[in-house]
């Protein structure tokens, strides 16, 4: 029945590189497509493809792993782990990459001072402002040189100007390193920020 679908006869192609901006009305599905783009959720009809493969057929370990070096997460609410600094947080993806302690350190040092904060790399989450753990936030989903970007609201949870320096920070970078960026956002000004704007509704990504 038509009523059991949240999504139906959706197609939505990235190319590498490029910048989308996703928005929909609440309870659209706005955040379910995003997460089924990144494979935090399988879809239970439907194919993704991923560098022209379907993901369907991948082992859990393949998904982790694709995850973890191909693709960065930004969240609304952070989630940043209270008890590590700034520096330890944006390491997290470069370590669990596989990556020595030096060289992630370095890393994710160099992209935290590129994002102003190199006065505040030891402190910890609980004493910067929102816009400096959104900006953590943004050094920990590039650090590891990911592929794809997904944003769910990265600006969500900041006022009017920290928002727009934010988000024109987060483009500024996925630019200059290729990466593609997908950004689900309410903000028509963010959208507008972004080289193409898809809007979700009942017949689909228009």
């Amino acid at each position: 029945m038509s009523g059991d679908w949240l999504f139906k006869d959706l197609n939505f192609e990235l190319v590498q590189g490029e910048h989308v901006a996703i928005q929909g009305a609440s309870g659209s599905g706005k955040s379910t497509l995003l997460n089924i783009m990144a494979g935090l959720e399988v879809p239970a009809y439907g194919e993704v493809h991923w560098s022209g493969q379907p993901t369907s057929a991948w082992s859990a370990e393949r998904r982790r792993s694709c995850r973890q070096s191909e693709m960065g997460f930004v969240f609304q609410a952070f989630h940043l782990l209270p008890h590590l600094s700034a520096l330890q947080n944006v390491m997290v993806p470069c370590l669990l990459g596989g990556q020595s302690g030096l060289v992630c350190s370095e890393a994710a040092r160099s992209l935290l001072c590129d994002l102003g904060m190199q006065k505040r790399l030891d402190a910890k989450p609980t004493s910067l402002s929102g816009g400096e753990q959104q900006r953590v936030a943004l050094a920990r989903a590039l650090v590891h040189h990911p592929k794809v970007v997904f944003a769910d609201e990265p600006t969500g949870n900041l006022d009017t100007k920290t928002a727009a320096s934010t988000l024109s920070l987060l483009i500024e970078l996925c630019k200059s390193r290729q990466t593609s960026l997908v950004v689900v956002t309410h903000a028509d000004e963010a959208a507008r920020s972004m080289g193409r704007t898809l809007h979700l509704t009942a017949e689909g990504l228009i």
